[in-house]
């Protein structure tokens, strides 16, 4: 990017948000000030995004910044659905999906910054157990959609599993 640019695009991509923020307003029904605190935490994990878009020829150091962007995207989305929800007692198990937003941020920052084939991998890996961890307790404490959304991550994870041992089979 063309150093004399990057003042609008930052501009852009704040506009971009602002905007974002309108149309939750608009097409959430009843959403009122005081339930969008945890938009902080995502507009705080975009920020983490915007180094390494703005400066790319940095960009494989500064993707480092993906991982805690990425957490800090992951609390803002489940605080934000446990806001708009109410239920609130599901973060006995919805913390487990933090340790696969760090998975994510590894993915990002490997893909990103140019980085070794082997930190994608684990990332993937960290986020892989992370959700069937949620997954197994979401199927057992949850509500009837999050037992249903659980048991069907469980079963997906099964079924790519099976699919991965029979594909390592043909290699061979």
């Amino acid at each position: 990017m063309d150093k004399s640019k990057r003042g609008s695009f930052a501009a852009g991509i704040g506009l971009i948000l602002i905007g974002a923020l309108f149309l939750v307003f608009y097409f959430i029904p009843g959403l009122s000030l005081h339930m969008t605190w945890p938009i902080i935490f995502l507009v705080l994990g975009f920020a983490f995004f915007l180094p390494g878009m703005a400066w790319p020829e940095s960009r494989r150091g500064l993707a480092a910044l993906y991982i805690p962007g990425t957490i800090l995207l992951g609390l803002g989305v489940i605080f934000f659905s446990n806001t708009l929800s109410g239920n609130w007692y599901m973060w006995a198990y919805e913390w487990l999906l933090i340790p696969a937003s760090v998975g994510l941020g590894m993915m990002l920052a490997a893909w990103g910054g140019n980085w070794n084939r082997t930190i994608w991998q684990i990332g993937l890996w960290i986020a892989l157990i992370s959700v069937a961890a949620f997954s197994v307790f979401a199927a057992l404490f949850g509500d009837m959609v999050i037992k249903l959304v659980g048991a069907g991550i469980l079963v997906l994870l099964g079924i790519g599993m099976l699919v991965r041992s029979f594909m390592n089979k043909k290699a061979e």
